[in-house]
């Protein structure tokens, strides 16, 4: 095996020089190279066949002379005829330094990835991992395969310097959207594009699930399921996904995908919708016009994405255990007074009242097109998306979601309120061991007590007790409870994350801060999206098991990235400063050394 792969491997680029564990040097010829570029080190030390991968993080220029370069650089200015450049041609070389990424080593009949706990022999001999060259690139391949992972959720291309290595996929395994993703990069980095080429490797995931299964239903498609859907809420704040270029010429988005599917996959794969938007749409089909009510809103919400002091926390929270789900229009018409089946609370300051309904003025009637007003003694019944969106979630879709004509803060509550419901939905599941009580575990859930005078939110806990009934939350598979390991693994995504999982908003606790402790055990994960690691709450940052790292666009953010990374990220620090469009370091707890990749265009795929 050892001799097919350096048969590919070409010529001999240079021999390894000096090597410690921290740092390789190599000694190569004088040829056109840079920063990043991948080199292997075939080694036979040891009782099985390795190969060293190499790194490349900095070069210089070297005589093979014992001269000085700035000798004969003056000499050339002052003397040109003394020194030709064909008679020092063959002197000229380069020394190359970098890390050890690791080794393959060969195990039978198969190559295994190992991290870097060992180093090659003296005066190894090294080949240089060219992009132009295919039989390397079917070596990186069997190498690493461990590594790249061979199937899932597709990202990008291996990087080997400045350079993607044609076919040497890398993917992520699903199950790491019920984890925790960061997703960081400077302004212009590529991350829409890097969403969308996400969006679509998890739509074609789930269609290689379901489409062998016919005209099944989603409950039916699920008991036979080859392994876990994959959902995702995506925040588009540029509507960008639904279309992406198409409008210029370019490629179509998520909507071209819907279109290419059957009437048959549509229907198990997209329906209810897959678009939601504050437009008004002349049709709706598989894009709808999203609502949520006030009646979907709990004080946790709003103190997630907005500043309240402990005084106002305390007046929210009594508002909400006296009213349940109206507390938001009694506290916005002033009419905070009366039992409602408890005894007097505490009395609130005036200007604490004042402030709460300063905080909670954007849900006015009027004010938002998004949160419709709930109060049926006046005509406002109960209107709202969320036991939709949260049923599609649970049957493993994709939801884009329109913010452009939402103000930041009803963008910030959306995503509160879904991210919530859902983890109080799958809590509730896990807490129960018997179909028949998993009703009442879900009103419970939600606030919704009746022997003990809780109102909580009552409406949206009947509509979900509906749901299961129907089938259309998919919890009960005959006359057994499913459990939450066999539910499609759900991912939202945060955008601006700064916003709201900054350590001030989150010092009242906060739904995003209990999924990313927690969400993983229940199938819940959040994708963190910004353009500053160093500004994101510490206790966020160290539950993310997958970092995808863009160019970053100072030296705080990069030794942020560097310090939080899953995988050992020293050594790309100049990388996280140059690095082009589209690239990206992943880094994750599943793998064992980073890899740079290049992530492809949207519109070539």
């Amino acid at each position: 095996m050892m001799e097919q792969i350096l048969a590919k491997l070409g010529e001999r680029f240079g021999v390894l020089a000096e090597s410690n564990t921290y740092q390789l040097s190599v000694v190569a010829k004088n040829l056109d190279v840079a920063v990043g570029d991948l080199f292997l080190l075939p080694s036979q030390r040891g009782l099985q066949d390795r190969v060293y991968v190499f790194r490349a993080s900095q070069y210089a220029n070297i005589l093979n002379r014992s001269l000085e370069m700035g000798d004969i650089a003056r000499n050339k200015l002052t003397m040109p005829d003394s020194y030709l450049s064909e008679d020092l041609a063959e002197e000229q070389l380069i020394e190359l330094k970098g890390m050890v990424l690791g080794y393959a080593q060969q195990d039978e009949a198969e190559w295994t990835f190992h991290r870097p706990r060992r180093l090659p022999e003296h005066l190894s001999d090294v080949y240089r991992v060219n992009p132009e060259q295919p039989q390397v690139a079917d070596v990186m391949e069997t190498l690493l395969a461990t590594q790249l992972g061979t199937e899932g959720l597709y990202v990008g291309d291996l990087l080997a310097g400045e350079q993607p290595l044609p076919g040497v996929k890398v993917y992520l395994p699903p199950y790491a959207l019920s984890h925790h993703l960061g997703v960081f990069g400077r302004t212009g980095a590529g991350k829409s594009n890097l969403m969308m080429v996400l969006l679509r490797s998890v739509m074609a995931y789930n269609h290689s699930l379901v489409g062998s299964l016919g005209r099944q239903t989603a409950q039916e498609n699920m008991s036979k399921r080859q392994g876990n859907r994959v959902s995702m809420l995506a925040i588009d704040p540029h509507d960008e996904f639904r279309f992406w270029h198409l409008p210029s010429g370019g490629a179509d988005g998520i909507h071209g995908i819907v279109e290419g599917y059957s009437a048959v996959e549509q229907r198990q794969l997209v329906d209810p919708f897959y678009y939601l938007t504050l437009r008004n749409l002349t049709e709706e089909g598989l894009e709808r016009q999203v609502v949520l009510s006030r009646a979907d809103v709990v004080p946790e919400d709003l103190i997630s994405i907005s500043e309240f002091s402990e005084q106002q926390v305390a007046f929210a929270n009594q508002q909400f255990a006296q009213w349940g789900e109206h507390w938001i229009g009694r506290v916005l018409m002033g009419d905070t007074q009366g039992t409602g089946g408890f005894e007097a609370g505490p009395d609130f300051m005036p200007g604490t009242v004042a402030a709460v309904q300063r905080r909670l003025g954007f849900l006015r009637r009027g004010h938002t097109r998004l949160f419709s007003p709930f109060d049926p003694d006046l005509g406002d019944e109960y209107r709202s998306l969320l036991p939709d969106i949260l049923c599609a979630l649970e049957q493993g879709r994709v939801l884009i979601v329109d913010t452009t004509l939402m103000g930041e803060l009803e963008q910030f509550l959306l995503t509160t309120v879904v991210a919530r419901s859902l983890f109080t939905l799958r809590r509730a599941l896990r807490s129960v061991e018997s179909v028949v009580d998993l009703p009442e575990a879900l009103r419970q859930a939600f606030g919704n007590e009746d022997g003990q005078g809780q109102v909580g939110l009552r409406t949206l806990a009947n509509e979900l007790v509906a749901r299961v009934e129907k089938g259309q939350l998919p919890y009960v598979d005959e006359d057994r409870l499913r459990p939450t390991d066999e539910l499609p693994y759900v991912n939202v995504v945060v955008e601006e994350a700064p916003s709201v999982l900054n350590p001030q908003r989150m010092r009242f606790g906060s739904v995003f801060r209990d999924i990313s402790r927690q969400g993983r055990k229940f199938g819940i994960g959040l994708t963190v999206v910004s353009q500053q690691v160093s500004e994101i709450d510490d206790g966020v940052l160290t539950q993310l098991n997958t970092e995808l790292v863009m160019a970053l666009g100072n030296e705080a953010e990069r030794k942020a990235a560097i310090r939080n990374g899953s995988a050992d990220l020293s050594g790309f620090e100049r990388e996280l400063q140059v690095m082009g469009k589209g690239q990206v370091v992943v880094a994750a707890s599943y793998k064992d050394v980073p890899l740079p990749l290049q992530v492809p265009e949207f519109d070539r795929l």
